[in-house]
């Protein structure tokens, strides 16, 4: 092999090693944000997957849409002059896209339970209920330091005088 052949199989290696680390990346990260407990049956485990898979795709155009939405009241905001009816109506415009998408994602997740056994259910009925409630996946992330406070003791949080 001359020198020249030597360089392109070298940089041709090189590639599917960066392409196979990519793909490995896409795949955990597909697989992280699918959250599917592992004590659920396999077949209700690679259904649920398939089910959440296509309702990623289907939804991509109005996660799209929040995006370019979101831009526009960042321009708003950036804007010399604050101008509150349009930043107004971009907020709402952003908010009715939101809505439109965990409206998606409830249906989604209904055809998805109504293949599943009562078991497999019975599972995934944690992840179920975070999936519908706004904000963190799971609740406060620190629930555990806030529970050793008292009512009237938790920082941060205005309570009424006495």
């Amino acid at each position: 092999m001359n020198r020249r052949m030597k360089l392109i199989f070298t940089i041709s290696v090189l590639l599917n090693i960066v392409f196979i680390g990519v793909g490995a990346g896409m795949l955990y990260k597909f697989c992280r944000d699918v959250p599917i407990p592992g004590e659920m049956s396999p077949d209700a485990r690679n259904f649920v997957a398939r089910t959440y898979q296509q309702g990623r795709e289907d939804v991509r155009p109005l996660i799209d849409e929040v995006k370019a939405r979101k831009k526009k009241v960042e321009s708003i905001l950036l804007a010399d002059e604050f101008n509150v009816k349009a930043y107004d109506a971009a907020v709402d415009d952003v908010l009715e896209t939101q809505a439109k998408i965990a409206r998606h994602r409830a249906d989604t997740m209904s055809r998805a339970l109504e293949q599943l056994s009562p078991e497999d259910r019975k599972k995934f009925s944690k992840h179920i209920l975070d999936g519908l409630t706004p904000g963190r996946r799971g609740g406060h992330k620190h629930k555990k330091d806030w529970d050793k406070y008292k009512d009237k003791d938790r920082p941060g949080e205005e309570r009424p005088k006495d």
